[in-house]
């Protein structure tokens, strides 16, 4: 892989704590540990890191596909990682040969695995035995919920999920402790004492500690967004886009209170952003990220895609507004690669700044934007020639506020100076200075 900076370089990559898919019949247990490649011996003199430096540099192979969701901070230090995985051939519990494996695992703060979970679906009637890992939360007490999607009967504990969406949450050891059907899940709000907060389908629902409902309401509105938070009041900061007619569309953003009216609502245009993650600033403002392929208006900036010979090309875009929705900035995060850049995810700092990253056709990239969303450096995850990995899934914040991301790989590639091999897809860690 090579690499590219827009400030100062240092990439790293990590562990991955998937367990196999040979569990037996989704139930959980500690996994066999893997051969896990030692860092660099330290040197004698101590590195002098700079922002965006890598302070470690480990990788776990695991045999058959790894991929992986999500990342979120566990408020110790360390990180939980949400994912999938495939055994290398069909499981003897599952007749789907391309069966999947919901996995979580839990890493201190460098990179090593504590523990980790996995959750294998059995068959259905349709003889399909298959899960997506689709959003995960952290508490501060360290409870972590999942959200997923399963088709056949997959366990968690006492409960069995069969064909639907679901949310589930695990002890701080990873033990699962309830688990409940739902319909899509758009957000996930845990707090303290062991509750959830949750969007999913046409309703706005809270969860006690057991994972009884204390509370639900009906919000048709969160049908129409492809993003959303939740407050811990209840309410709701949604962005999608609305039809203006047979062939347009214009994209919103919208506030709602805990008992879904209007707080206040935004156009996001001429051209029709996709939304693709939103997030809370510590001031109770707002950043969106997304995607986009023309021209949009935010407040005083204009955001237009890159153009060449061949014409435009969607690239990523971040808007910041206010609690009240007047825009701040809005920023067009240009890539080296002009097939077309998507998939974009941020994570918000305790002073408002973030770190964004994104996937085009040759790789990602990762960017730390200040609060006022300038650049302060860019990492470029690239292969050459072009090959689409590898490919950063998610970013988040440590307390002390290094940056953690995660993604999967395949192949040989070269990090930092050293060189990776995946047995077939595996999941990379890394932490840096942020």
């Amino acid at each position: 892989m090579m690499r590219w900076r827009a400030g100062t370089a240092g990439l790293a990559l990590g562990v991955w704590a998937a367990l196999g898919s040979g569990c037996d019949q989704g139930k959980t247990g500690p996994a066999p540990q893997p051969v896990v490649e030692e860092p660099h011996p330290a040197p004698g003199t101590p590195p002098e890191f700079v922002p965006g430096d890598a302070r470690w540099t480990t990788h776990t192979a695991m045999a058959g596909r790894q991929d992986v969701t999500a990342v979120a901070s566990d408020g110790s230090g360390g990180v939980v990682l949400l994912g999938t995985s495939e055994a290398p051939t069909s499981s003897d519990t599952s007749q789907d040969p391309d069966g999947t494996t919901l996995t979580v695992s839990r890493h201190d703060g460098n990179g090593q695995q504590l523990w980790s979970r996995s959750f294998t679906p059995e068959p259905g009637a349709k003889g399909l035995a298959d899960v997506d890992a689709l959003m995960l939360a952290v508490s501060t007490s360290g409870d972590v919920f999942v959200a997923g999607k399963v088709e056949g009967q997959l366990r968690m504990g006492d409960t069995v999920i069969t064909g639907s969406h679901f949310v589930a949450k695990l002890a701080a050891d990873g033990s699962p402790r309830w688990a409940r059907a739902t319909g899509p899940v758009k957000a996930l709000l845990p707090d303290g004492a062991g509750e959830l907060m949750l969007a999913h389908g046409l309703e706005v629902e809270r969860h006690d500690a057991g994972g009884g409902s204390r509370w639900k309401r009906d919000v048709p509105a969160v049908g129409s967004a492809t993003v959303a938070a939740l407050d811990v009041e209840g309410g709701l900061i949604m962005a999608g886009q609305k039809p203006l007619g047979p062939f347009e569309s214009r994209g919103f953003i919208v506030r709602l209170s805990p008992d879904g009216e209007i707080r206040w609502e935004r156009d996001v245009g001429p051209g029709a952003p996709n939304f693709t993650d939103v997030s809370f600033r510590p001031d109770g403002s707002f950043l969106f990220t997304g995607d986009f392929n023309g021209t949009l208006q935010w407040g005083r900036d204009t955001l237009q895609t890159p153009c060449s010979e061949r014409g435009c090309f969607r690239t990523v875009f971040t808007l910041a507004t206010d609690a009240y929705g007047e825009p701040l900035w809005g920023r067009v995060l240009d890539s080296e690669d002009v097939s077309g850049s998507e998939g974009a995810r941020l994570a918000v700092d305790t002073d408002g700044s973030s770190a964004m990253l994104w996937r085009h056709g040759c790789g990602s990239e990762l960017a730390r934007l200040s609060a006022g969303g300038d650049v302060l450096w860019q990492d470029f995850y690239v292969t050459a020639p072009c090959f689409a990995t590898p490919l950063l899934r998610d970013v988040t914040f440590l307390p002390g506020g290094d940056v953690v991301g995660a993604g999967m790989f395949s192949g040989t590639r070269s990090f930092g100076g050293r060189s990776f091999a995946a047995d077939d897809t595996d999941v990379f860690l890394q932490r840096l200075v942020p």
